[in-house]
């Protein structure tokens, strides 16, 4: 792995494990690597913006990761990819065959994919099997199976699905838009402003439409409507939709019309690896480290029972970051130590902290205030801390759902536990949850002991 792309695309894995959905496709995913050395690592993005935003605002987090992969530090660079010149218009007129490869991917540009999500890199187990066996049909018979659904649980590689059907039918020479549901609704309101005509016929036009996470689109029928449109002139014209949600098609609420539709095609499930697909999963995922581990312990991580892909993979990283910082060994010990993000949990017997106690150390771990996590913002750093302070207080708090609910204005049931599973999901991926929850914890220690000792006095 010594090329700028192949040191890249494995900075991009462990990136995409990192930030949100929306800021990895928004600032990382169009990014490509331009050079490198030994002292500098050189990044092009695809405009002035977002090489000023990524330059601002993601290059510590950048060089962290790719100090992980490269095993030393480098400065990290942005500059602006700069476009091949327009191709002369006696080439637009020429046959394909005939057109330079520089210019042909101007003529049609590739889809915003990640390169790490192909066919060749996803592992099929029993658990998956009809989903990609149905993935692959439809790139070789575009419209033969519409639509496809493919659903299930966070994690379990839906998304990597559809980037491999992006991949394969960009190879092939079809039109290819993939796109979050989110984007979908938040190109259809900037295009209600400027221009409707080219919103609808640039994913009207597509020869392969790949939405992800459709569910996102309930409660809002503007965006289902334009949706529903969409899926009609698409199926119409012979032109295939893949789409990914969290559940079956007849238990998402949507609007009768796209609910039908959905179910009128294939829907194929995605569940819980079981052991042998795991231990595949990392033997795959292992031989792009640059650290190699045996095959006791892929075998150790793979019986955590870890409940998706992604986690899986979380801990696999985990354990690659861990081994270097006590000598490089992968002893039974020390990959048990790596997966062990909570070993500082504090004994169940001991008096737990207050729940003033948790939100103060959360507040001075996060930098925020007290009313912050209690307010309405929603913004990614405010809803981190409150998560982490729901979270902290369920386990370390002993609180009750309903108590945490109305500790942070009245939330209810679903929205505390949501909060809860996102940080215990982020302490099996994201070293800096697990570095802020053995920080809070510390902070903790000296509250619930006095709090043991006034009980015992």
């Amino acid at each position: 792995m010594d090329t700028p792309a192949a040191i890249w695309d494995a900075t991009l894995g462990q990136l995409q494990l990192e930030v949100t959905r929306a800021n990895y496709d928004t600032w990382l995913r169009d990014t490509i690597a331009l050079r490198h050395d030994d002292d500098g690592f050189v990044i092009a993005a695809p405009n002035d913006f977002a090489r000023e935003w990524l330059s601002m605002r993601l290059r510590p987090m950048i060089a962290r990761a790719l100090a992980r992969v490269l095993g030393h530090k480098v400065d990290v660079v942005f500059e602006v990819l700069r476009e091949p010149p327009a191709p002369p218009p006696a080439l637009l007129e020429a046959a394909e065959d005939v057109v330079p490869e520089q210019y042909r991917k101007r003529v049609m540009p590739p889809p915003a994919l990640n390169p790490l999500q192909t066919f060749g890199t996803f592992v099929v187990g029993e658990e998956n099997r009809l989903a990609a066996d149905a993935a692959a049909r439809v790139v070789e018979q575009p419209g033969a199976m519409n639509p496809l659904l493919l659903f299930g649980a966070s994690g379990l590689g839906k998304t990597h699905l559809l980037n491999a059907i992006g991949h394969a039918g960009y190879e092939r020479g079809l039109s290819v838009i993939y796109a979050s549901a989110e984007r979908f609704g938040n190109d259809y309101v900037k295009a209600l402003s400027t221009n409707i005509d080219a919103f609808r016929a640039r994913y009207r036009g597509a020869g392969v439409l790949l939405i992800d996470d459709i569910q996102f689109l309930e409660g809002k029928e503007k965006f289902q409507e334009e949706f529903f449109h969409t899926f009609n002139e698409l199926q119409a014209a012979g032109h295939q939709i893949v789409v990914s949600a969290d559940r079956a098609p007849s238990q998402l609420r949507l609007n009768e019309g796209i609910r039908s539709r959905l179910q009128s095609g294939l829907s194929a499930d995605i569940r819980y690896p079981g052991f042998e697909t795991r231990l595949a999963i990392l033997r795959a995922k292992a031989l792009r480290q640059p650290l190699r581990l045996g095959e006791d312990v892929l075998r150790m991580i793979a019986e955590r029972c870890c409940p998706s892909v992604r986690e899986l993979e979380g801990s696999l990283n985990r354990v690659i970051a861990y081994l270097p910082l006590i000598g490089g060994v992968a002893t039974p010990a020390a990959v048990a130590q790596a997966l062990s993000p909570l070993a500082a949990t504090p004994s169940r017997e001991a008096e737990p902290p207050s729940a003033e106690a948790i939100v103060a150390a959360v507040c001075r771990r996060t930098a925020m205030q007290a009313r912050d996590l209690s307010g309405k913002s929603r913004s990614r750093d405010v809803t981190y801390a409150r998560h982490m302070a729901m979270y902290v207080l369920r386990e370390d708090g002993h609180r009750t759902v309903a108590e945490i609910g109305r500790l942070f204005g009245n939330r209810d049931h679903s929205t505390v536990l949501g909060g809860i599973q996102r940080i215990a999901g982020e302490l099996a991926t994201r070293a800096e949850t697990g570095a802020d929850l053995a920080a809070i914890r510390a902070s903790l220690a000296p509250e619930a002991a006095a709090a043991a000792a006034a009980r015992a006095g």
